[in-house]
């Protein structure tokens, strides 16, 4: 069955990985493993393969504090957010349970490694608006500059191409490993841009001509890198900024 994580959360963890670059991603989860399928958890695809939990890595050294970022999320009240796990408690919004209330977690995993995000399956999980991580009555922190050039992506990232009317450029490295996705969200289509991708041999495209291989990509498509690319380069046209998730399945 294929699957995806709700697009939220990969705006989530790109505003995470922005703010933290060098956090770690030992307890980093997105979809369950067989131990998860054998019960109910939102890391497990609905049926219509939408993952709506993510676990994001408890690393101040690495400038993510796990319990700051559940009580900034919780400041805010997210209506995209389903319910919070943390050290220990459960805070849910959700009628009936007690919402916004931390209450006791007697699940098999206390969450002290990481924190736990599960969001509402459907548009609400797809919504891609940005996250206030700021403090109670703040406003959002600004993001802080992506860097320039090639850009690593390691399993699901993202990445954002700012808006450029003339055409630019972009060159992002995939791991070769793994079967990639590129998924565009964005109120933006990519005009006239061209993209393509090649491998790490010279002249040696992976994905066919590479001035032809695409020239117009539209909001919520998904373009499926082949496995053995390593580096993905995008020529693109567009009137404002389009996100791109890079999501790698080994």
């Amino acid at each position: 069955m294929s699957w995806y994580v709700a697009h939220s959360l990969d705006i989530l963890l790109g505003q995470i990985n922005a703010a933290a670059p060098n956090r770690s991603r030992a307890s980093d989860g997105s979809i369950g493993d067989e131990a998860h399928s054998a019960r109910y958890s939102d890391h497990n695809p609905t049926a219509s393969g939408q993952v709506c939990a993510r676990d994001f890595t408890h690393d101040p050294a690495g400038g993510l504090d796990a319990q700051q970022l559940a009580d900034r999320l919780v400041a805010h009240r997210d209506p995209r957010i389903k319910y919070i796990i943390s050290r220990g408690r459960i805070i849910d919004s959700r009628p009936g349970h007690n919402p916004w209330q931390w209450m006791p977690y007697t699940g098999l995993n206390a969450h002290k490694q990481h924190v736990h995000v599960s969001v509402f399956a459907g548009a609400t999980g797809d919504d891609t608006a940005a996250w206030n991580l700021g403090a109670a009555g703040a406003p959002n922190p600004p993001t802080p500059p992506r860097p320039t050039g090639r850009i690593l992506m390691t399993e699901d990232n993202m990445a954002t191409l700012p808006a450029a009317m003339n055409e630019n450029e972009e060159v992002l490295a995939v791991p070769p490993d793994c079967a990639v996705k590129l998924i565009f969200a964005s109120k933006s289509v990519i005009h006239g841009g061209h993209l393509y991708n090649w491998s790490a041999t010279p002249g040696e495209g992976t994905g066919g001509d590479p001035v032809k291989w695409r020239t117009e990509v539209k909001e919520g498509e998904v373009i499926p890198i082949p496995r053995g690319t390593t580096k993905v380069h995008m020529r693109y046209s567009c009137a404002s900024p389009v996100s791109v998730f890079i999501q790698a399945i080994p």
